[in-house]
């Protein structure tokens, strides 16, 4: 009868355990945070500014310069309104070297405020306005941008063309107007 009671009594621990983990899981954690606010998922989500620049810069060993090359990086390059920007991938496509950044947040549960590059409506439906993307050379000598795109999520990207990659082989500054603030707060 002891150890019957025993293994209940384990058993029901394990199922306590189980429930206050998904829990949290759900509610706490940076993603189920981030999820939740920009789903406005019991929280209250305010645009504070928009259009916020960003200005980073691109170090030349980032850079893949061979042809068809691609380097899957995962750089900190800023840090802002608790939102990190990275350098995620470059690739040398042959026809351009193509940039991609992704963000990652820093959520507190109770309230805060973050930079999404898109506007939440009020409807729950979100707009992806294109962002202004400007590059210069190490001498701050604006050059052109070829193809740019934006997602998923906060993440941006934009391609370099053969006749401008000589103008960064130093590196080169990515001026970038596309994010938003937005504040938040738990309902």
């Amino acid at each position: 009868m002891n150890k019957r009671r025993n293994v209940i009594l384990v058993c029901f621990a394990i199922i306590i355990s189980i429930f206050i983990y998904n829990y949290y899981n759900l509610n706490y954690t940076n993603e189920s945070i981030t999820n939740n606010v920009t789903n406005q998922d019991g929280y209250s989500l305010t645009l504070q500014a928009e259009q916020i620049p960003i200005e980073i810069f691109i170090k030349p060993e980032w850079i893949t310069f061979n042809q068809e090359e691609r380097k899957e990086q995962d750089i900190k390059l800023l840090e802002t309104y608790n939102t990190n920007l990275l350098l995620d991938d470059v690739w040398n496509r042959g026809n351009d070297i193509y940039f991609s950044f992704k963000t990652t947040f820093n959520m507190k549960y109770n309230a805060g405020e973050f930079i999404y590059n898109g506007f939440f409506n009020d409807d729950g439906t979100f707009t992806t306005p294109t962002g202004k993307v400007r590059l210069y050379d190490i001498n701050m000598k604006e050059f052109s941008v070829g193809q740019t795109g934006t997602g998923p999520e906060a993440s941006f990207s934009f391609g370099i063309e053969p006749e401008e990659q000589e103008l960064i082989s130093e590196g080169f500054y990515v001026k970038y107007d596309g994010y938003n603030l937005y504040a938040y707060s738990k309902r």
